[in-house]
């Protein structure tokens, strides 16, 4: 019988929390983990955003907000002390645990018995009275998965308006018109004795029910995850990528998230691809875009190498036809 760990992680550093978690994930190939953590202050760019696009870079800089880039698709999003973080680690097995409803489900839970009546919507969502209170995002590391999602019990949800730039096209209603207006905290729909500290134990009993004991990593790990926080998460390199100098630039928002592609093409074929956008990705999408290069710019072309790829572990819900269509600018 594999084991189930908890993770105890006090620290606040979204730069070493992010590599602690990539760590785990890649070294520690047995048992189920758990790990809770807080970031202070902080935006967390999803994998495959443009970070320069999606971040308001005055008010960042002048309230010293640190900047990371995660290695989940999804969103932008920010986190503060008043956000509750989780992570879960697993086998990957089959079907069920790729989706996003097989790890939330008892978080739902947990909320449901404090008093809130959470629900699961969206893509990716967990949903209270209509204010969004958690994001979620996933990620394929051979035979492991990697959840994780972000709780809003107490946040500063002014700071998340004003750090964030939100394209227009993201708005389909007129009624919701602001960052602000779309999301809430935990803490307005639970009893005042219920603190984060009290949420966070409810979500380890209930994560961890089967028991678990705490997983102490060695000196040598903690060695290597600080090394990972310095070459990777704290570069500029990886935190807003690789400078964007293509000639055509194609942006499609879909049902399952938005697509935007970056492309220089030489006498008819792909020359350099890069791909962005907050679809709930399981691999990176780079994949995808090293492959394009050479292929010929045409749409029946593009889509049949796309259709060689398990297109959804690259771009959750949004198909190969409509890959193809952003990258061609086929009209809808």
């Amino acid at each position: 019988m594999k084991n189930n760990y908890l993770v105890v992680n006090n620290c606040t550093n979204p730069y070493y929390n992010l590599a602690l978690e990539e760590y785990l994930l890649t070294h520690h190939m047995e048992g189920s983990i758990v790990m809770f953590w807080r970031n202070d202050n902080t935006i967390v760019v999803g994998r495959h955003q443009n970070a320069m696009e999606e971040i308001n870079q005055q008010y960042v800089k002048e309230h010293g907000i640190r900047v990371v880039r995660r290695t989940t698709g999804g969103g932008t999003v920010y986190h503060d002390l008043g956000n509750l973080n989780y992570s879960v680690i697993a086998d990957r097995g089959e079907g069920a645990r790729d989706e996003l409803k097989y790890f939330t489900g008892p978080v739902i839970e947990v909320l449901k018995e404090l008093g809130a009546e959470a629900e699961f919507s969206g893509r990716n969502d967990i949903m209270i009275d209509g204010k969004k209170v958690s994001g979620t995002a996933q990620r394929i590391y051979k035979d492991r998965m990697l959840h994780h999602g972000c709780l809003l019990f107490d946040s500063d949800l002014s700071a998340v308006s004003k750090s964030l730039n939100v394209r227009s096209e993201k708005f389909n209603s007129k009624a919701v018109k602001s960052v602000k207006s779309r999301v809430g905290n935990i803490s307005d729909y639970v009893p005042d004795e219920v603190t984060i500290e009290v949420l966070e134990e409810r979500l380890a009993c209930k994560l961890l029910d089967a028991g678990y004991e705490e997983l102490a990593l060695p000196e040598d790990e903690l060695v290597m995850i600080e090394k990972l926080k310095r070459d990777k998460y704290e570069t500029w390199e990886w935190n807003y990528g690789q400078p964007i100098n293509c000639a055509i630039h194609n942006y499609k928002k879909y049902e399952g998230g938005t697509v935007e592609v970056y492309m220089n093409v030489r006498e008819g074929r792909i020359e350099e691809c890069l791909m962005y956008g907050d679809f709930m990705a399981l691999r990176p999408a780079s994949e995808v875009a090293d492959r394009l290069t050479g292929c010929r710019y045409r749409y029946e072309e593009v889509l049949e190498l796309l259709r060689q790829f398990r297109i959804r572990d690259y771009f959750g819900t949004i198909g190969a036809d409509e890959v193809a269509a952003c990258i061609c600018c086929v009209p809808e």
